[in-house]
């Protein structure tokens, strides 16, 4: 009988101590430190921006994968690493954002090689959010990218892609710096 209840109170000292593991983090940055976020701080990360960005036409815009990955649509037991790059223009100006020309890049995934050779996108006003579409070679894609902001001197973004080749559809997710 003392066996069993040996174990039973061990065992619940154990969940008890991984409870207290996994709760410290929370309680400490909770409790540490007041969170002093002033409207300047909201205002510079890029989500909050009230700034118009600036460009002209005729400008390029770079992005370039740090990490990213893609799963199947339909068959998510097919997943692996991807990575790209696309190239954009700037081909028009309008108060309300901009229009751009999809001029270059490429896209790994799920072992072939995608030459991106054509598409449009429009970019809005504060530059955080952009939508397009794509082709490359027999493959057509939608995209998403948003901005997160910068690191250091660097800006980041996620481009999410909806890559659709013959039958064969794969939502993308990469990591992208953005240097104009």
């Amino acid at each position: 009988m003392n066996t069993k209840k040996i174990a039973v109170a061990s065992t619940i000292g154990a969940f008890a101590v991984m409870a207290l593991l996994f709760a410290y983090p929370a309680m400490a940055s909770s409790s540490g430190a007041p969170q002093n976020l002033n409207t300047q701080q909201l205002l510079a990360h890029p989500q909050y921006s009230n700034q118009k960005i600036q460009f002209s036409s005729g400008q390029t815009i770079t992005l370039t994968s740090v990490a990213g990955g893609y799963r199947e649509v339909g068959n998510p037991a097919v997943n692996g690493t991807a990575s790209g790059s696309m190239t954009l223009q700037i081909s028009g100006t309008f108060t309300g954002g901009y229009a751009l020309t999809v001029t270059g890049g490429s896209l790994n995934v799920n072992g072939a090689t995608y030459t991106i050779s054509g598409g449009s996108a429009e970019l809005g006003r504060f530059g955080v959010y952009m939508v397009g579409q794509g082709q490359a070679g027999t493959a057509q894609f939608l995209f998403q990218d948003r901005g997160i902001g910068k690191f250091g001197s660097t800006n980041y973004g996620i481009l999410r892609i909806d890559l659709k080749d013959g039958s064969s559809e794969f939502a993308v997710r990469l990591l992208v710096t953005i240097s104009v």
